[in-house]
């Protein structure tokens, strides 16, 4: 799934980004510049993303993957999802980390808002590259899968969702980009099997 040219232009981008923040020679700079305006120039003419978004790592000073999080809740021998309103497409509840939680309680928070149960998250499921699993993904993500039981609350969409749901995993929904087929499946194997935790 990995676009390599993609890959390429990102990783001069980050090389580039660090070099601007860490080096003082000023010939340094000058070079690390020059390259981080060609690789952003680069991806706006591969991706037709315009500047200034084409220079992904501006307010970074070191470059790194971003955390995320899923929620695998199965109950009755099905997943529980929700419909993005944006894709109209189905995902396991889940988004980004906040700062101020741990990630099994951003999981748990994102169920929460998104679904409107509330669930404890039992043990971690995977750790996922989600380059492997995306085409032209422009940031790195590694998305952590929890298992997740329900301990109260009813269904009840918010503003990102449109529908709550639950799916056979051999019968789920168009999927969002925000996760994939086989991350759920490997994720869910891990699950029923009590396996240990799947990592990349």
């Amino acid at each position: 799934m990995k676009d390599n040219m993609l890959e390429f232009i990102k990783k001069v981008q980050a090389i580039s980004q660090t070099g601007l923040t860490y080096l003082t020679d000023p010939y340094a700079l000058e070079n690390y510049a020059e390259l981080k305006e060609a690789s952003v120039r680069m991806l706006e003419s591969y991706t037709g993303i315009p500047f200034p978004e084409s220079d992904l790592y501006r307010d970074y000073s070191y470059p790194t993957p971003q955390p995320a999080v899923r929620a695998l809740v199965v109950q009755d021998g099905k997943l529980l999802m929700v419909q993005e309103k944006l894709s109209g497409r189905w995902s396991l509840p889940g988004g980004w980390c906040d700062v101020d939680l741990a990630p099994a309680a951003n999981a748990a928070k994102e169920v929460w808002e998104e679904s409107g149960y509330e669930v404890a998250c039992d043990r971690l499921l995977g750790v996922f590259d989600r380059r492997n699993y995306i085409e032209k993904s422009l940031y790195d993500v590694y998305c952590l899968y929890f298992s997740a039981h329900i301990t109260g609350g009813a269904a009840r969409p918010n503003h990102e969702t449109t529908a709550v749901g639950w799916f056979a995993i051999d019968g789920l929904p168009p999927l969002s980009r925000k996760n994939s087929l086989e991350e759920i499946q490997k994720a869910y194997e891990v699950y029923t099997q009590k396996l240990d935790a799947y990592f990349e």
